[in-house]
C-alpha cells in the first residue's frame, strides 16, 4: 500500500516539474542599447542535401538548388575539397561550408552609426541560446531551423543572449560529398 502510495506521489510529481518546462525562444528582445558584439566567428555548418546545377571548374565554383524552397546559390569551393573535378551537374551533393558570424543587438533592424544616420543590418538568423561552459552557440533561421555551433575560446559568449541578430557571411565549401544514387 505504501509503494503504490510512493509511486502515485513520485509520478505527480514527476508530471508537474514536465509542466514547468518551456522551449527557448529567439524573438525575444535583447537587454542594451544597439551595438556590435562581435564579429569574424569563424564556423563550419553541414548544408541540406542540394543537387549540382552546374560547376565552373577553372573559377572552383559551384551552383546547387536546394529542393526544399527551389532557391539557388553559388560557392566557391576551397582547395582541400578533394575529387572536385569528379562530381558533375545532377549528382546531389551535402557541402560543408565555412562561415563567419557577426552578431549584433539591433533596434527595429538598425544599428547606429556614430555622427551619421542608423545603418540597416539585414539579419540572417537570430541567438536561440549560449552555453559558455560548451562553448555553444545555437541560432535559429527564419524558416525555424536550429543550428548549433561549436566557437574557439575567444568568442564572447557572456555578452550574446537570446534575440541577439546574426549575419553570416559564407565564404568557401570546405568538403563536398557526393550521395550515392
Amino acid at each position: 500500500m505504501e509503494r503504490a502510495i510512493l509511486r502515485a506521489v513520485f509520478l505527480g510529481a514527476t508530471l508537474a516539474l514536465t509542466g514547468c518546462w518551456t522551449a527557448p525562444i529567439a524573438s525575444v528582445r535583447p537587454k542594451g542599447e544597439p551595438r556590435l558584439i562581435q564579429g569574424g566567428i569563424a564556423v563550419e555548418s553541414t548544408k541540406d542535401a542540394a543537387i549540382v546545377q552546374s560547376i565552373d571548374a577553372g573559377a572552383r565554383t559551384i551552383v546547387v538548388q536546394y529542393p526544399a524552397d527551389a532557391t539557388r546559390a553559388t560557392y566557391r569551393v576551397g582547395p582541400k575539397v578533394s575529387d572536385f573535378d569528379r562530381i558533375k551537374a545532377g549528382d546531389k551533393v551535402e557541402a560543408t561550408m565555412a562561415q563567419e558570424l557577426t552578431v549584433y543587438v539591433l533596434k527595429n533592424g538598425q544599428l547606429p552609426v556614430a555622427g551619421g544616420p542608423p545603418r540597416a543590418v539585414k539579419s540572417d538568423a537570430r541567438v536561440l541560446m549560449v552555453d559558455p561552459s560548451y562553448r555553444l552557440l545555437t541560432l535559429q533561421y527564419p524558416n525555424g531551423r536550429n543550428e548549433t555551433f561549436k566557437v574557439g575560446l575567444d568568442v564572447k559568449l557572456l555578452e550574446m543572449e537570446a534575440g541577439d541578430d546574426v549575419v553570416i557571411r559564407t565564404s568557401e565549401a570546405v568538403a563536398l560529398e557526393v550521395e550515392k544514387p
